[in-house]
C-alpha cells in the first residue's frame, strides 16, 4: 500500500501524543523543499527561514529529515546503546481522511512508540518529503524502520528487508475506463501492477505526493481515465465520486509491511515478535468479545458518531469529548483505541450487537428502549441539561419566553420538552428536519430566534462562535452515558469503575473545559486602529517573509489578526500556537522547532510557510481563488476543503469559485446527512465561511487605507487638495 491503511485489519491505537526525545537539529532545509514545490521561493525567504530555524535550541519533540540524521547502520546494540531509535514517516501523512474505522497512519505510530518503550527506547521520528527519500534513508542509515504501509515487492527486498505484513490487501483499478490514459505515482509500487497488467496503456506522469483524493480530482477532471490503488483508499474514493467507478479488482493479493535494512536482522526478529503478539495480522472486526478477548487482543473499540462533541478531524488532528475520555480509559488498560464510525443512532446499536465495537461512546442518553434492545450502560459521565441559545436578547427565565419563536428538530427529544412547557409558559415553537448543527447555525446569522439545545452541545457551539449566548437551562439533569452488550458485564463494571475514578477529577474537569467551557472567546481581538503604514508590531517580519512566499505581506497580516489579534502568547483549544496558530505536528512537518512557535520570526515563517503548502493543494484555481482556498484549508484542513468542493458540484454549485459557491456547500457539512458522505466527514462550516470573510474584509480594509495614504501622499504638494483620512 502507498496511499492508505487497507481496511479491516487490526491495527490498534489512535492516541494523540507521541512520546519523543531530544536529538540534534541541522539547518532545516526541509522547508524549504516540502512546501510549496511548485511555486519555488525566493532566496529571501530561504534566508530568513534558516536563520530563525538554525537559532532554534534542540527541542523535545525533533523531526528531521533522512539528509539531516548523522547515518549509522548498526544492529539492535548500536540501538540499545544509543537509547533511541529512529522512526521515519512520510510528511503530512496526517493530512488523509477520517480514520472512519480506526485505521489511520496515525496508529501505526502509535503502534512503533510502543515498540520502542516496550524496550525502554526514546523516539525520533525522521520525516521524508517523498517515498523514495523514506526508503533512502533507511538504506543509508538515517533511520532504523520505516513506519509507512509498504507494499511488498521483488524489486523493493533487493533494496531494504520487510517486517511481518501489518496488512493483506488486493489492488482495485478504478476511474472511468481501462482502455484510457493511466495514471499512478511516480515511486509507488502501481507502476509495477500497471506495467503487469496494461504494458500497452498510455500513461500520464503523475507527482509522487500525489494522495488518493488528488488522483480523484485527476480522473473528474479528465486529466486520467483511470488508476490502481489498494482497496481501502479505492472504496472512498468510489464511494464519494460521482464519476468514479471500480473497473476491476486484481488477483493479487499483496503483503504490505514497514521497511529496516536488510543487515539488521536482530532488530527486524524483535519488531517482528512484537507485531505478532500485537494481533496485527489478523482481522477481527466483527465478533462479540468479553473483557478477557478485549485484552488479548490490545485494543477497544468504540463505535462512535462523527460530531463536534464525539470525534472529528480538524487539520489532521483527531479531536472529540467522547474520543478523548475514551482513550483515557483505553490507555488506563495498556489498551490501543479503535475507533468505528457510524451514520446514526441506529448503526451504532446495530453495531455494538453484532460485534463490530465492543462499547458506544456517543453522547447518548439511556432509555428503556434501548435496554429492551440488548444496551446495557454505565454510569453517567456527564450531567447535563436542556439550554436554550439565542444570538439576540438571552431567555434568563421562564417569563423571558414569551414572545420567541424557539425552532427544533420535531424527531428530538427537545420537541417533547416544549410540549411539556407549554403548560408553565407562552412562546411559539417551529418544527423543521434539519440538523441541530444547522439550526444553531442559522440562530447565530439572526434567521432564527432562538432553539433548545443540551447543556454540554451548547457550550460546545458557543465555544466556537462568539455570535451564540446561553439562556435559561431546565430542570431536571439527564445523565450521558457508554453503553456495552448487555452479556459484557465485565467491561461495564471496569467503565463505571474509571468514570467513578475519574468523573470531576482534575484530567476529567480539564478535558471537560478544553470542549465545553467558552475559552476561545479571548478578548483578543480588541480594538485595532490603523495609524500611517503600521499595520501590526511585527510588520517588519511579515513583508519579507510574505514578499517571497508570493503573499501580498497585508493578507498574512490581516490572517495574523484573526488568528492571534497579535498576541504571540496564544495556545488555541487545540494546541495551536503563536502568531499565526500552528499546530505542533504541522511545524514539525514543516521542520520548524515546534517549541519555538511564540517567537514572532519563528511563528510567521511557519505560517506563512503552510499557508504556502495550503495554496499548493488547489493548483488549478486561478491565483485570487487560490488564496481563499487556502485560507479556508488553514483553518480547517485541505481535505475539508475538498470535500466543500466536491458537494458544490453536486449542488450545481461551481467547485473552482469560494464565495458563494464553495462556501455554501462548506455550511452543509456540518449537517450528518451530508457529513457522512464526506471523505472527510464533519466540519464546523460555518466557522470556516467567517474565517475566510473576516480575512478578506480585513485585508480590504488594508488595502484601501494604503491607497488612501498613497492619494495624500501624492496630494500634499498640491494647494487646495482635500483627501479624506484613511480608514481605521
Amino acid at each position: 500500500m502507498n496511499q492508505a491503511a487497507a481496511p479491516g485489519v487490526s491495527i490498534p491505537g489512535a492516541g494523540k501524543k507521541a512520546h519523543v526525545v531530544t536529538g540534534i537539529r541541522k539547518a532545516p532545509m526541509s522547508i524549504l523543499r516540502m512546501v510549496v514545490t511548485s511555486c519555488p521561493w525566493s532566496a529571501a525567504l530561504a534566508t530568513i527561514v534558516i536563520i530563525v530555524l538554525t537559532s532554534c535550541e534542540p527541542d523535545r519533540g525533533v523531526v528531521s529529515e533522512p539528509g539531516e540524521a548523522l547515518p549509522a547502520t548498526g544492529d539492535w546494540p548500536v540501538i540499545e546503546k544509543r537509547g533511541t531509535i529512529r522512526l521515519a514517516r512520510r510528511a503530512w501523512t496526517d493530512f488523509e481522511t477520517l480514520p472512519s474505522q480506526g485505521l489511520s497512519t496515525e496508529q501505526y505510530h502509535r503502534l512503533a512508540e510502543r515498540f520502542a518503550s516496550r524496550h525502554g527506547l526514546g523516539v525520533e521520528w525522521i520525516v521524508a518529503s517523498t517515498l523514495d527519500d523514506l526508503l533512502q534513508g533507511i538504506e543509508e542509515g538515517r533511520a532504523d524502520i520505516a513506519v509507512w504501509n509498504l507494499t511488498v515487492t521483488e524489486s523493493r527486498k533487493q533494496r531494504i528487508a520487510f517486517s511481518l505484513p501489518l496488512t493483506r490487501s488486493r489492488e482495485w483499478v478504478i476511474g472511468v475506463s481501462e482502455k484510457g490514459r493511466f495514471g499512478v505515482a511516480e515511486d509507488s509500487a502501481y507502476v509495477d501492477t500497471l506495467t503487469s497488467h496494461y504494458p500497452e496503456s498510455p500513461r500520464v506522469a503523475v507527482p509522487a505526493d500525489t494522495d488518493p483524493i488528488g488522483f480523484e480530482a485527476l480522473i473528474e477532471a479528465g486529466t486520467i481515465d483511470a488508476t490502481i490503488m489498494d482497496e481501502a483508499a479505492a472504496r472512498v474514493i468510489v464511494a464519494t465520486s460521482q464519476r468514479v467507478k471500480k473497473l476491476r479488482e486484481l488477483p493479487e493479493l499483496k503483503d504490505h509491511a514497514w521497511a529496516l535494512r536488510r543487515d539488521n536482522p536482530m532488530l527486524r526478529a524483535l519488531l517482528d515478535a512484537y507485531l505478532l503478539e500485537r494481533h496485527t495480522i489478523e482481522d477481527r472486526h466483527e465478533e462479540t468479545r468479553n473483557w478477557d478477548a478485549i485484552v488479548g487482543s490490545g485494543r477497544i473499540r468504540m463505535l462512535t458518531l462523527n460530531t463536534a462533541a464525539t470525534y472529528y478531524l480538524w487539520q489532521g488532528e483527531l479531536f472529540g469529548f467522547e474520543y478523548e475520555l475514551v482513550e483515557s480509559f483505553a490507555q488506563a488498560h495498556d489498551l490501543e483505541l479503535e475507533v468505528i464510525v457510524a451514520g446514526d443512532i441506529g448503526e451504532l446499536i446495530e453495531g455494538l450487537t453484532q460485534g463490530r465495537g465492543d462499547m458506544i461512546a456517543a453522547g447518548i442518553v439511556p432509555t428503556d428502549s434501548r435496554v429492551e434492545m440488548g444496551l446495557r450502560f454505565t454510569r453517567p459521565y456527564l450531567r447535563i441539561r436542556e439550554v436554550f441559545v439565542t444570538a439576540s436578547e438571552p431567555i434568563a427565565d421562564l417569563d423571558g419566553l414569551a414572545g420567541r419563536r424557539i425552532t427544533v428538530n420535531p424527531q428530538t427529544s427537545y420537541a417533547a420538552t416544549l410540549t411539556d412547557l407549554h403548560e408553565r409558559a407562552s412562546f411559539d415553537v417551529a418544527y423543521t428536519d434539519r440538523s441541530t448543527s444547522a439550526i444553531l447555525a442559522d440562530v447565530a446569522r439572526g434567521s432564527l430566534d432562538a432553539t433548545l439545545v443540551d447543556s454540554h452541545r451548547a457550550g460546545l457551539e458557543t465555544t466556537f462562535d462568539s455570535r451564540l449566548s446561553l439562556g435559561l437551562a431546565l430542570e431536571p439533569e439527564k445523565g450521558l452515558a457508554w453503553a456495552v452488550r448487555d452479556e459484557n458485564g465485565e467491561l461495564k463494571r471496569r467503565l463505571d469503575a474509571f468514570i467513578r475514578e475519574r468523573y470531576r477529577g482534575y484530567e476529567f474537569n480539564v478535558l471537560r473545559n478544553k470542549y465545553f467551557v467558552n475559552q476561545r472567546r479571548m478578548a483578543r481581538h480588541r480594538e485595532h486602529r490603523i495609524t500611517g503604514d503600521a499595520l501590526s508590531p511585527h510588520d517588519h517580519i511579515v513583508r519579507p517573509a510574505a514578499q517571497a512566499a508570493g503573499f501580498d505581506w497585508r493578507l498574512i497580516v490581516a490572517q495574523m489578526y484573526q488568528e492571534s489579534g497579535f498576541d504571540p502568547d496564544v495556545t488555541s483549544f487545540a494546541g495551536a500556537e503563536g502568531l499565526l496558530q500552528v499546530l505542533p505536528r504541522t511545524a514539525r512537518d514543516l521542520g520548524v522547532d515546534a517549541d519555538r512557535l511564540r517567537d514572532p520570526e519563528t511563528g510567521i515563517a511557519a505560517g506563512v510557510a503552510y499557508l504556502g503548502w495550503t495554496r499548493q493543494r488547489f493548483p488549478d484555481l486561478p491565483v485570487g481563488e487560490q488564496i481563499l482556498f487556502a485560507l479556508g484549508a488553514y483553518n480547517a484542513g485541505h481535505g475539508h476543503i475538498r470535500d466543500g468542493r466536491r458537494l458544490a458540484r453536486e449542488l450545481g454549485l461551481d467547485g473552482s469559485i469560494w464565495f458563494d459557491n464553495v462556501e455554501r456547500a462548506m455550511l452543509k457539512l456540518a449537517e450528518p446527512e451530508y457529513a457522512k458522505n464526506a471523505v472527510y466527514g464533519y466540519v464546523r462550516g460555518d466557522e470556516v465561511v467567517r474565517y475566510v470573510r473576516d480575512i478578506q474584509d480585513r485585508y480590504r480594509l488594508y488595502v484601501r487605507h494604503f491607497r488612501l495614504l498613497e492619494e495624500r501622499e501624492a496630494s500634499a504638494s498640491e494647494p487646495n487638495s482635500s483627501v479624506p483620512e484613511p480608514a481605521t
